[in-house]
């Protein structure tokens, strides 16, 4: 063990000088490292320093304040048409593709008009049917009018007659009456002066005619035969015997002469006699037949009914004429639309040729040669045959919401960009705003919205540009250029009106507590401000041009998302989005 002792003692001794090399190794490291450290440490506040400087501390600039509306939307053209066959039927030529360019009236295709013609045929023969019955109408229209108004007119005279006569028939009675019985009377006081007056003064003087004939007859005869008897004495003369004959003769014939007219007058007399009698009876006749004429006014009454509802009779025939006439205006309506058919039938069979209705390029072709096709009508939507689209005019359809929607007006101005055509840059116009929200527009996070239709008209369209392209409208409602400003996040705003906070280069930012970033708190220092945008305000007064400012302590609700203003509101919003 004793000759062991002086080796292990310089054994032990280079353990310590290892030990203490070690130790003094790790000293130096331990102060080079916190030498490090304290530069590092240095570095970093002072990084941190100008980052904070960066995003915490800006300057009043010169600059423009506008408020714009930017959206985002698809190009179309301003016309696009679906050409549409107002003909069912089988496509017999199709003579565009995809592609081709048209003007309007081109022929695009042609469907087989077969179908089209047999329909025409049809209306044709329809029509002619209908001409016919419509002249067969006029026909026993103008028979009937004629025996109808005839009929009428009889019928109101008729009754204007017997109207006068029923107004006038009492008189007429009553005086026909008082006439009957006068004539009555008198034949019967004729009568009476006949057989009781005249006739017995006639027999009379006829019996004294026919005495005063026989008395001469007598003295005739006795002179003649005086005279006879005094010739034979000789004391007259055979002339004056002669004139005694003569004498006697003319006594005898007035005596049978007054005989005769004696018989004569008694069957004259009995003739007057007998004829009287009838007068007599005549008037009696006559009488009883005016009293029973009484009766009349009657059957006059019941004669006008009769001639009234004669009139109505023909009155009824005459409707039934104006019945004709509104069958007539039945069937020339008929007429009138199977001829409005056949118009129809003859314009559809120049359908069967299709045309483009506006010049533009075949976008689209929906159909095939041999192919059936609907036709456009009112049941039926129709088949597409091809897609036109009029690319000389171009516009951009955007969703804008309510809030901007009523910064634009129609006229205003739009800068245009595309975002298959990036560094080019068309300009436009604001040419239609819709009057109505769109129904079921939704926003951010699919929450219901209101947004209006908006239409861009580009002033110039270039070759490159197509139908569905992406295109992003800005459009300026309002601009000051030219002024100081400030991004809004550098003013602030309470009681006293607006204000900026001045920055001292003597000034360390400070934190309030461990977990906040230090922050400058500046100098107050009032200001005015006029209009702002959505990233900056403009300066009026209260501060120069390259001032320095840093941002005043937010004071308002946390401000997320979409209701952050610009870049500089990042740093804030990520703050807020971690407490």
């Amino acid at each position: 063990m004793t000759g062991h002792g002086p080796q292990k003692r310089k054994i032990d001794m280079k353990k310590h000088w290892r030990i203490a090399l070690i130790l003094g190794i790790l000293a130096l490291l331990v102060v080079a490292l916190g030498a490090l450290g304290q530069a590092g440490k240095k570095a970093a506040e002072a990084k941190q320093l100008e980052e904070m400087l960066k995003a915490s501390v800006t300057k009043v600039e010169r600059g423009d304040v506008s408020i714009k509306v930017v959206e985002t939307g698809s190009l179309q053209a301003e016309k696009t048409v679906e050409v549409k066959s107002q003909v069912g039927g089988r496509v017999a030529r199709l003579l565009v593709d995809e592609g081709d360019y048209v003007k309007e009236g081109d022929l695009i295709a042609v469907i087989d008009p077969q179908q089209t013609q047999l329909q025409l045929d049809q209306n044709q023969a329809q029509l002619d049917g209908a001409v016919s019955s419509v002249r067969r109408i006029d026909i026993e229209i103008a028979q009937r009018k004629v025996t109808a108004q005839t009929n009428l007119e009889r019928a109101k005279l008729r009754v204007k007659q017997l109207e006068l006569e029923l107004k006038a028939q009492p008189e007429l009675t009553s005086t026909a009456i008082k006439s009957a019985e006068t004539g009555y009377q008198n034949a019967l006081k004729s009568y009476d002066l006949l057989t009781k007056v005249t006739q017995p003064n006639a027999r009379t003087q006829t019996e004294i005619a026919l005495q005063d004939a026989n008395n001469n007859l007598r003295q005739a005869k006795v002179e003649r035969d005086r005279q006879a008897g005094l010739f034979e004495k000789g004391y007259v003369s055979k002339r004056e015997v002669e004139q005694a004959d003569l004498s006697l003769q003319l006594a005898e014939t007035k005596a049978r002469q007054a005989k005769e007219a004696l018989d004569r007058l008694e069957n004259e007399q009995r003739i007057e006699r007998e004829q009287q009698q009838q007068r007599v009876a005549q008037a009696k006749a006559d009488l009883d037949r005016t009293k029973a004429n009484a009766f009349v006014d009657q059957t006059k009454k019941q004669e006008y009914q009769t001639a009234l509802q004669n009139v109505k009779d023909a009155e009824a025939a005459l409707r039934d004429v104006q019945v004709l006439e509104e069958q007539k205006r039945g069937s020339q309506a008929s007429v009138a639309q199977i001829k409005s058919s056949l118009d129809d039938a003859k314009r559809l069979l120049g359908e069967t040729e299709v045309r483009a209705p506006i010049s533009g390029v075949i976008t689209k072709r929906f159909v095939q040669i041999g192919e059936l096709v609907n036709a456009l009508s009112t049941f039926s939507a129709g088949s597409p045959i091809v897609k036109i689209e009029d690319r000389s005019s171009m516009l951009v359809k955007l969703q804008i919401n309510e809030i901007d929607v009523a910064r634009l007006t129609e006229g205003m101005g739009a800068n245009i960009t595309v975002d298959a055509l990036p560094g080019s840059e068309f300009h436009g116009e604001v040419t239609k705003i819709a009057p109505a929200q769109i129904e079921n527009a939704s926003g951010v996070g699919g929450d219901p919205v209101v947004k209006y239709e908006v239409e861009v008209t580009l002033d110039e369209v270039g070759t490159k540009l197509k139908s569905g392209m992406s295109a992003k409208c800005e459009m300026v409602s309002f601009e000051v250029k030219d002024t100081l400003i400030l991004p809004l996040a550098y003013v602030g705003e309470d009681k006293e009106g607006s204000f900026v906070m001045l920055y001292d280069e003597k000034e360390k930012p400070v934190a309030k507590n461990p977990l906040e970033k230090p922050k400058f708190k500046g100098i107050r220092q009032a200001i005015e401000v006029g209009a702002k945008d959505q990233s900056n305000i403009a300066i009026k007064s209260g501060v120069k041009e390259g001032v320095q400012v840093v941002k005043p302590e937010f004071t308002g609700p946390p401000r997320k998302g979409m209701m952050q203003f610009g870049p500089d509101d990042e740093e804030a919003d990520s703050t807020e989005k971690k407490e």
